[in-house]
């Protein structure tokens, strides 16, 4: 029995292998397709996602922007805020000893530049 279906099978066995070849070769080229597919996918899923990041960085930039901003605003006036004072702690201390009193003119004097430094009326 064994002899007779490789007396039939033989004459065709080339053609057999090279049809079993090509139907794996083109379930090969199918996964490949479908593995393309899906990667194709997620390369759109990851190219909005970086759009995303990139706009939430710009919008952060932004952000950073206005804290160097209103850092370098509340620098400047802290600057201002220490030169008063240094201007009144330098007026309080070249003041004569004349001036001192139980109410001393220089207290007077400084107590009125910090009203001033302050922004209230004397």
């Amino acid at each position: 029995m064994t002899a007779i279906l490789l007396k039939f099978l033989k004459p065709a066995l080339p053609y057999l292998l090279a049809a079993a070849a090509a139907l794996g070769m083109i379930f090969y080229i199918a996964s490949l397709r479908h593995h393309l597919a899906v990667e194709s996918q997620k390369n759109i899923l990851l190219a909005a996602d970086n759009q995303a990041d990139l706009a939430a960085i710009a919008a952060y930039k932004t952000q950073q922007a206005k804290y160097v901003s209103a850092l370098a605003a509340l620098d400047a006036q802290t600057q201002a805020t220490n030169s008063s004072v240094d201007h009144i702690t330098n007026t309080i201390a070249a003041a004569p000893a004349t001036d001192d009193a139980p109410v001393a003119p220089v207290l007077a004097q400084a107590l009125a530049g910090l009203r001033a430094l302050q922004g209230s009326a004397p």
